[in-house]
């Protein structure tokens, strides 16, 4: 089938399901039709089926939570999706890039490659169209002319035909709908013929992970020099080290002092806590990239600064398990709110990337390995994050397990915790506000209201519940 066929058929299912409609189902089955019209065209690149999961997955997450952050996880994805469809083996940060350039410039991009590689050859000769396709199209205008003609005087002619012909709807067809209907087909076409930046591909899979070792003739050439780095960052590093760990025995003796420590004391250690591990960690890092940046790595007498470094990294990982301990104490006593999850995220990441800086290290890896293995993180961190409903959660926790939990912070939160909400407001109806019991019906019911005119496309797990239930 012609692309532009595939394209045009595409465009219009695009329309049916997005045009004026939230996101739902429509996102899980567009999901399914782009993964199968990518599967089929790629003769020279095989489609990477374990993305392909991950993209209609982010699909799912959307139907059963369709949050602002499980949209925006569907929609990253998607980008890495088309771009590992183009190059399968290409960093995550290039291929997302790749994704983002082949949707908004895909045409642009292949009609420039084409005339790029037409320079400094003989012009060819303008091809005409092909006769059978200009026959196709001739015949296609005046079959559309003619029906429209006929139509008309058939009306008038006969009144069954007529009242026929006025019960078609055709009030969709507008000029948004045509320019949205136009914006899917340039998507699909340029999903059907995407742009294969080569040269940043081949730029791309020459960099390796690790550092190249140098000759002995340049390690003896460079002894001086690699010594006085080596003097320098193990008086930097021993420096660094007691100071963090007089800093973390000041922790410990306030953690576990016999004083109890308010509520406003504890939320100003954990945010000290994530500043000073923010403030450490950039230090360490910038620290471990400069001076293991080079023949360092492989100089006979760097056993002191490596030992000092692995150290570092070790001090770091305490200061993030004491700051995790005291955002947990937090959390335990007046329940979780999405900056307390952040921080525990960025503690998580935090860990994960002292431990590819020690790799970095121990295995003489480079910059890019550090890119590559932390982007990768940080992405599958995202897909695993979309899995789960946050505002339910949040919600379930702090009224479940927290004594006197902050209502108006959860009426703040979206709407998908408004059926919570008002079962707690039926079963405490006597320890809430009157305006608070008011704040909460009005959003359980806006949230009805709002899930009852949902149309087919935008039918989530909501929808599907609430008819088995009937």
């Amino acid at each position: 089938m012609n692309v532009h066929i595939k394209s045009i058929l595409s465009a219009l299912a695009f329309s049916i399901l997005f045009y004026s409609k939230s996101f739902g189902l429509n996102l899980f089955l567009i999901s399914i039709l782009v993964v199968v019209l990518v599967s089929t065209l790629r003769k020279q690149h095989s489609i990477s089926w374990g993305y392909a999961l991950a993209y209609v997955g982010t699909a799912v997450f959307v139907f059963l939570n369709p949050s602002g952050f499980t949209i925006f996880v569907h929609f990253m994805t998607f980008m890495v999706f088309v771009g590992k469809s183009i190059s399968q083996k290409s960093s995550l940060y290039l291929t997302w890039f790749l994704g983002c350039i082949n949707l908004i410039i895909g045409s642009v991009a292949n009609y420039m490659q084409k005339q790029e590689n037409e320079q400094g050859q003989e012009k060819k000769e303008k091809k005409d169209i092909s006769p059978k396709l200009f026959n196709r199209l001739k015949g296609g205008l005046a079959a559309l002319a003619l029906l429209f003609i006929f139509g008309m005087l058939y009306r008038n002619a006969n009144p069954v035909f007529g009242n026929l012909i006025e019960r078609i709807n055709l009030d969709f067809i507008s000029f948004p709908w045509l320019f949205f209907t136009l914006l899917g087909y340039i998507i699909f076409l340029h999903l059907l013929r995407p742009f294969d930046a080569k040269e940043l591909v081949a730029f791309d899979l020459a960099q390796t992970n690790n550092l190249k070792k140098p000759t002995e003739i340049v390690l003896i050439g460079e002894k001086k020099k690699l010594e006085g780095e080596h003097t320098l960052g193990s008086m930097i590093f021993i420096a660094l080290n007691l100071l963090l760990l007089f800093f973390l025995t000041t922790d410990v003796i306030y953690l576990f002092q016999k004083t109890e420590i308010s509520n406003s004391g504890l939320s100003q250690s954990v945010h000290q806590g994530v500043y000073a591990l923010m403030f450490s960690i950039v230090c360490a890092i910038a620290l471990i990239l400069y001076f293991f940046r080079g023949n360092l790595n492989f100089f006979q007498g760097n056993k002191r600064i490596k030992s000092l470094t692995y150290i570092w990294i070790g001090l770091n990982v305490i200061l993030v398990a004491f700051t995790a301990y005291k955002n947990y104490t937090y959390v335990e006593t007046l329940g979780l709110t999405y900056k307390r999850i952040g921080v525990f995220v960025y503690l998580l990441l935090t860990l994960i990337g002292l431990v590819t800086a020690y790799v970095k290290v121990a295995q003489v890896k480079n910059f890019i390995y550090l890119v590559r293995t932390n982007i990768a993180t940080v992405f599958a961190f995202l897909i695993v994050s979309a899995a789960i409903p946050w505002d339910k959660t949040i919600t379930w926790y702090n009224l479940n397990t927290i004594e006197n939990p902050d209502i108006h912070y959860l009426i703040w939160l979206g709407q998908s915790n408004s059926e919570q909400l008002y079962e707690y407001t039926k079963a405490n109806a006597t320890k809430l506000e009157i305006k608070t019991k008011d704040r909460i019906e009005k959003k359980y019911e806006t949230f009805v209201q709002a899930q009852s005119e949902k149309t087919w496309q935008e039918y989530t797990l909501y929808q599907i519940a609430k008819n088995d239930t009937k």
